[in-house]
C-alpha cells in the first residue's frame, strides 16, 4: 500500500526495494518546503525498514524528474523579505543509510534534482534526460553540487558541467561519468528497478551496506576512517547468518538466502 509524505512523496514498496516518486508533476516536481520534507522523511521511513534493502528515487509526469527550486516559491519569500533556501535535503549532510539508493532520472534534472540524484549511489538515465546546472545563470551559485560532482567526475569535468550552465544530455554525463546507466527510451523506471531487485536477490545485504559505508567514508571523510569502519563492520559480518548462509552456499554450489542478519 502506498503511503504520501507532505502531498508530494509517494512511498512503496515492491518486496524488498522501496520506491520513492517525486509526485507534484504539476510543477515538474519543482522542490518547495513540503518537498524538501517529503523527500526526507520518505528516506528516514527507508532507512529505518528492515524488511527494505534498495531504494528507488523516481518521479512522476513525462517532463520532469525535477525543475529544482520553486522559482515561484522563492519569490513569494522574496516578496515578504525572506532569502532563505526553502529547505534542504538531508542527504546533503550525511549519508543517511547505508542502504544502497538508485536515483531513475527521465526528461529535465535541474538544479536540486541534480543535488538529489547525486546523492544516491547510482544514477539511470533515460536517453533523452537532460541535466542542468543553472544556479551561476540566475546570479547565485551552488553549494553542495560542487562539492559532491567534484568528488564523482572530478574537477575539470565538473567546472565545464557547471559553466556557464547549459544543459548536458545523458550522453555526455555518462562519457563523464555523472551517469552510470543509459536505459532504453521511456524504460529507465523499470530499469532502475530491475537492477534495484538484482541487488536484493544477489547479494548479502550487509555485505553491501558495508562496502557502501566504506567507499562513502573513504570519499567524504578520509581513508584512515573508511579503513577502520569497514574492519570493524566485517568483524560484525563474519559472526552473522548471512556469512554462513553465504560460505555454505557457495560451497554446495547453490544460491545463496539472505536474510539481512
Amino acid at each position: 500500500m502506498a503511503e504520501r509524505f507532505q502531498d508530494r512523496v509517494i512511498f512503496e514498496t515492491i518486496g524488498k526495494v522501496a520506491v520513492i516518486t517525486l509526485d507534484r508533476p504539476d510543477r515538474l516536481n519543482a522542490f518547495d518546503a513540503p518537498m524538501y520534507q517529503g523527500v526526507n522523511e520518505a528516506l528516514d521511513k527507508f532507512a529505518s525498514s528492515p524488511s527494505l534493502w534498495v531504494a528507488v528515487i523516481q518521479a512522476a509526469g513525462e517532463r520532469a524528474f525535477s525543475a529544482g527550486a520553486d522559482v515561484a516559491a522563492l519569490s513569494e519569500n522574496a516578496a515578504k523579505g525572506v532569502n532563505a533556501a526553502l529547505g534542504g535535503l538531508n542527504l546533503d549532510n550525511g549519508m543517511v543509510t547505508n542502504k544502497p539508493i538508485i536515483a531513475a532520472v527521465h526528461g529535465f534534472c535541474v538544479g536540486e534534482g541534480v543535488s538529489l540524484a547525486l546523492c544516491c549511489d547510482m544514477i539511470f538515465s533515460d536517453p533523452d534526460a537532460k541535466f542542468i546546472i543553472s544556479e551561476a545563470k540566475v546570479g547565485t551559485n551552488a553549494v553542495d553540487i560542487p562539492i559532491k560532482l567534484g568528488k564523482k567526475i572530478g574537477y575539470s569535468k565538473a567546472f565545464a558541467f557547471l559553466t556557464p550552465g547549459d544543459a548536458k544530455s545523458a550522453q555526455w554525463c555518462e562519457r563523464a561519468g555523472f551517469v552510470e546507466v543509459i536505459s532504453d527510451a521511456g524504460q529507465v523506471q523499470t530499469a532502475a528497478l530491475e537492477y534495484a531487485q538484482r541487488i536484493c536477490s544477489e547479494s548479502g545485504p550487509l555485505a553491501i551496506r558495508a562496502q557502501k559505508e566504506t567507499l562513502w567514508r573513504s570519499a567524504f571523510e578520509d581513508d584512515a576512517k573508511a579503513k577502520e569502519a569497514g574492519l570493524a563492520m566485517r568483524t560484525a559480518i563474519r559472526l552473522s547468518g548471512d556469512y554462513k548462509e553465504g560460505r555454505e552456499a557457495f560451497l554446495e554450489k547453490r544460491k545463496p538466502e539472505f536474510k539481512g542478519l
